[in-house]
Order: C-alpha cells, then sequence, then structure tokens
C-alpha cells in the first residue's frame, strides 16, 4: 500500500516536471531543436540528481521518482504509442509489413552482436555482455514518433516503415530481454531450438493481439452512436488504449505493443478526428512526464573517466550498428539511400526498454554501476542525438521517390 504521504510526492514531482519540461520544450523550439529534447533535458536538470535534490520537504526530495512518478510515466509510454497507432490503418501496415520486418529483425540482430562483442572486448564476463547487447537493441519509438509529429511527418512513407519496423524492433526486443535473463537466471546457454521456439511464440501472440484488436473493436465502435452522451468516443478510445496494453502484459509482451495495436484499430473510425483531439490534450500532460523521468534516470556524478571511455565507444557502436541494421536495408528494400538515411536515424534513439533491460541487469547483479552509467548515458545520448539528426535530414531531404509517392496513396 503506497502511502498518502508518497502519492503527494510523487504528483508534486510529477506536476513540476510538466511544468519545466512545457518550459524547455518552449525555449529549444525557440532555436530549432525538437521541443522533446527540452522535455528530456527537464529531466536531467531538474531531476533528483540535480537541482530536484536541493529542496527537502519532509524527507522526500523536491523531485524524486517513486513507484507513483513511474506509472505517470509508463501511461505516457502508452498514449504516445497510441497516438502512433492512429496514423496507421491496418492495411497500410499489412503494406509496408515484410519491409519493417526485415528493417526491425535486422535491428535487434546487428546492434545485439555489437554490444555483445564490444563489451567482451573490454574484459567484462557474458552475463554483463548479454545485458548490453539485450540493452542496445530496443529503439525508443516514442521519441522519433514525437519529432515525426513535430514535423508533420507521421504519414509519411519512411516513416510509416519507421514506426511499424520499431513495434517489430521492440517485440524482438523483449524475446531478446526473455531468452537473456533465462541464461543469467539458469546459468546456461538454452539450445537453439528453445530460442527459436521463445521466439517464434512471442511474435505469434504479438500478431494474434494486433488482429483481435483490429478486427473487434470497429465492430464495437459501430455501437456507440446509439448512445448519444457526450464523451462516450473518448471513454471507449481510453479503454481501447488501456485494455490493449494490459492484454499485452498479459499474453507476457510490452503494454506499448498493445497500446499500438488499439490505435491501428481506431484509425479507420469515423469517430479518428474527435480521439485525435482528446489525445492531444492528455497527451500535453503524460507525454512530458515520461521524456523527462528518462532525463532524470541519469546520475551525472556515475560517470567517471574508465565509463567514459566505455560510453565512447558504445555511443558508436549504437548509432553505427541501427544505421548499419536498419538504414542499409531499408535503402535497399525502398531503392533509396535519402529513405534508409533517414530510417537509419529515426531507429537510433534507444529509451524505456534499453533502460528496463539495464535497469534488470543491475539488480540481477550481472552489471555494475559502471556498465549501468555506461549504458543510461547512451541512451540519453541517442535520444539527444537522433531527433535533432533526424529533424536536420527531413530538411534536407528532397520530394519522396516515386514508390514512397505510390504507396503514400494505397
Amino acid at each position: 500500500m503506497i502511502s498518502e504521504e508518497l502519492v503527494l510526492s510523487g504528483v508534486l514531482s510529477v506536476s513540476l516536471l510538466v511544468f519545466f519540461a512545457k518550459i524547455l520544450a518552449g525555449v529549444v523550439s525557440r532555436i530549432g531543436i525538437p521541443a522533446v529534447l527540452g522535455e528530456l533535458f527537464a529531466g536531467i536538470v531538474f531531476g533528483p540528481y540535480a537541482l530536484g535534490s536541493l529542496i527537502v520537504i519532509s524527507g522526500h526530495k523536491l523531485i524524486e521518482i517513486s513507484e507513483v512518478v513511474l506509472v505517470f510515466a509508463q501511461i505516457g509510454a502508452v498514449l504516445i504509442l497510441f497516438t502512433a497507432g492512429l496514423e496507421m490503418t491496418f492495411a497500410e501496415f499489412r503494406a509496408a509489413g515484410l519491409k519493417s520486418f526485415i528493417v526491425g529483425g535486422l535491428g535487434v540482430v546487428v546492434p545485439f552482436f555489437s554490444g555483445y562483442y564490444l563489451t567482451l572486448s573490454f574484459g567484462y564476463p557474458f552475463e554483463a555482455a548479454l545485458i548490453v547487447g539485450a540493452a542496445l537493441t530496443a529503439t525508443s519509438i516514442a521519441i522519433t514518433v514525437k519529432v515525426l509529429e513535430e514535423l508533420g511527418k507521421l504519414s509519411d512513407p519512411d516513416a510509416k516503415i519507421m514506426v511499424n519496423a520499431a513495434v517489430v524492433d521492440d517485440v524482438l526486443g523483449l524475446a531478446v530481454l526473455s531468452v537473456v535473463v533465462s541464461i543469467i537466471e539458469n546459468g546456461a546457454i538454452p539450445g537453439l531450438s528453445d530460442v527459436a521456439l521463445k521466439l517464434g511464440t512471442i511474435l505469434v501472440l504479438w500478431f494474434a493481439l494486433l488482429v483481435g484488436v483490429v478486427f473487434t473493436v470497429p465492430r464495437f465502435l459501430k455501437l456507440l452512436p446509439k448512445w448519444r452522451v457526450e464523451g462516450t468516443e473518448e471513454a471507449a478510445a481510453t479503454v481501447t488504449c488501456f485494455g490493449s496494453a494490459s492484454l499485452a502484459v498479459v499474453l507476457g509482451l510490452s503494454p506499448i505493443v498493445g497500446a499500438y495495436a488499439a490505435g491501428m484499430a481506431l484509425a479507420g473510425s469515423n469517430a479518428l478526428t474527435t480521439i485525435r483531439k482528446y489525445i492531444e490534450k492528455i497527451n500535453l500532460i503524460f507525454a512530458p512526464i515520461f521524456f523527462a523521468v528518462i532525463g532524470a534516470s541519469l546520475n551525472l556524478a556515475s560517470i567517471t573517466p574508465s565509463v567514459l571511455i566505455l560510453l565512447g565507444a558504445l555511443l558508436l557502436v549504437a548509432i553505427l550498428s541501427k544505421l548499419g541494421g536498419c538504414g542499409l536495408p531499408a535503402a535497399a528494400l525502398i531503392k533509396s539511400r535519402k529513405s534508409g538515411w533517414k530510417i537509419g536515424l529515426g531507429m537510433t534513439s534507444r529509451g524505456e526498454v534499453g533502460l528496463v533491460i539495464v535497469g534488470l541487469g543491475l539488480t540481477s547483479g550481472a552489471i555494475g554501476q559502471d556498465i549501468y552509467a555506461a549504458v543510461v548515458a547512451t541512451v540519453i545520448l541517442t535520444t539527444i542525438l537522433s531527433p535533432i539528426l533526424l529533424k536536420s535530414a527531413y530538411k534536407n531531404s528532397g520530394p519522396a521517390t516515386k514508390e514512397a509517392q505510390s504507396e503514400s496513396h494505397h
């Protein structure tokens, strides 16, 4: 049972982080930097490891990342992916499906082995190498979605492949995590058939969830006009979003995967305009807190000179492995180097799943504070760099390829 004092402290922390996040978002957007980075910086500057620790009230720091704050952040992640799903009908998903699966799949394989062998080369044990490799697989699509939304490019053909691939990436990343956790707990590497079975099971569950939600929710929505009560469509969207997210968790998947499926189910609805306006208003609170919490998780004091060397190597591998694993195959499939470059950059940012993986590694004793600090800093830095580079790539790119244009009309 969470105490009343902890709840009040958490709500105060959320309120302050949202306020500071929106202030800094406004400041950075004026100088041409994506607003999402202002929200991220707000967490770093005003979080519990910086200015947020200077004021203590009744034994609590002014800003703390407590269970209450993490719940708000999780809701933010769910709503951000729900928003992305609203931009993609199931027909569009199928059209980009194979390309997205190839890009997303290679976007897991290349970073995993790159991170694994890099960590081994620094003299760390294989358990630590597994955790780092798994942490580097995950793409923070929430960051990319926010930037694409700011640029007005969320319905762009390249963006659709990017978002789809990142969802595939997330599903496969969770599958990799389950295998890594199993290895660490049992102390033995499972056979190839066991790994394939686990990966296959997770993919089947994800696809079943997606198809189930997409085909049942629209039929339910057709019944709503009979009620004629204000707010019915908004309430239905809310229960669809969080119901799908909860179902995903029950199936052993990430809640954001379920939220994305829910958004896709509502993308072809007659109530789409109403739902979009409603979600935009809610996201004014929940999206900033998600990005601020990512920033607030970084303790700059833990970055020592030796950690800096590891951090530099990890950052380079984190960027190059996504550009190579996602950007090159995307360029080959779309037959456009510019599109491949944009997709590679959009997949570069790591986020909540990477933080979860490295957090599990720390609590299980598989890694120490040095690797934890280096990986968390890598997550933050890729999250900062990716939106800047992606925005620059869109600004410098010409019109879409003929193939991309034709895809956008289907």
